[in-house]
């Protein structure tokens, strides 16, 4: 006996949030327009204020010359330095001459002086990297991990707010880059739900309800109007008292009800009936 065929489940995930990045310039007043998608959740009001509240705290690690100046310096420095200290060393340290001798038999002197030099070089360069690069990232990590603190705060704010389980948005700044100019957030809500044309109450398409602007099409349309509609009211417009589909014409005549295809309509054409042709 065969074996049963293998069960293959198919599980397609879709994430459950979208995220709108908010940019804020350092020396522009925040903006008080609430995009669409998150009204439900802020006001004017906090909406401005939540903006303010980062400009003020994140802007104190945004200094654009300054980090210009200082990668500009911090990149010759490391190129230039290791370059100095190595021809320095190799001129100063006293000459130290090794006997080398090969398997062959071969015997040469080797010169100890580059080696120390070029382990000299290589460790100014390290040194540049963590005396310079690292604690300017860690200025900047601490600003990142400053501002998203308060930016948890306000979220625990709003949940306990709106109440156990309620979900709401989530904001995050990114850490600033050198010479930037801008605070970049994040903002993570839940996806809303998808309203499509065959649930109870959603809007139909532009295109079943409104007239073609073909002239020539015209004289085939036949707008839906609801029992629930006033006279010059868009079809389109919400009613709450449609029962489904209308049943009558423009003539007042009842709409025959679907009975489906006749009984010969797929039948194959051997099985057709013959027709009796005379020649």
């Amino acid at each position: 006996m065969a074996a049963p065929p293998p069960v293959y489940t198919v599980r397609v995930e879709v994430n459950p949030t979208q995220t709108i990045a908010l940019r804020l310039p350092k020396n522009m007043p925040p903006n008080d327009d609430v995009p669409y998608k998150l009204q439900q959740y802020y006001n004017k009001d906090v909406w401005v204020a939540r903006q303010r509240a980062v400009l003020t705290k994140g802007s104190r690690y945004l200094k654009p010359r300054f980090e210009i100046i200082f990668a500009v310096f911090m990149l010759l420095a490391s190129l230039a330095v290791p370059i100095v200290v190595y021809y320095v060393l190799l001129h100063a340290l006293p000459q130290k001459l090794d006997r080398v001798e090969e398997v062959n038999g071969r015997v040469f002197f080797q010169d100890e002086r580059y080696w120390q030099a070029r382990a000299a070089s290589v460790g100014t360069f390290l040194g540049l990297v963590l005396v310079g690069w690292l604690p300017f990232f860690l200025w900047k990590a601490h600003g990142k991990r400053q501002v998203n603190q308060m930016l948890a705060k306000f979220g625990a704010e709003d949940a306990a707010m709106k109440g156990p389980g309620a979900q709401m948005p989530q904001w995050s700044m990114k850490m600033p880059g050198i010479g930037s100019k801008a605070l970049h957030v994040m903002i993570t809500y839940p996806r809303p739900t998808m309203v499509t044309p065959f649930q109870m109450g959603a809007t139909l398409p532009p295109y079943l309800v409104n007239q073609p602007i073909d002239p020539n099409a015209g004289s085939y349309y036949t707008p839906y109007m609801g029992p629930g509609h006033a006279q010059g009211q868009p079809h389109h417009a919400p009613v709450n008292n449609v029962p489904g589909v209308p049943l009558y014409n423009d003539r007042e005549e009842k709409i025959p009800e679907y009975s489906g295809p006749a009984a010969d309509t797929y039948l194959p054409h051997e099985k057709e009936r013959f027709e009796d042709i005379k020649v």
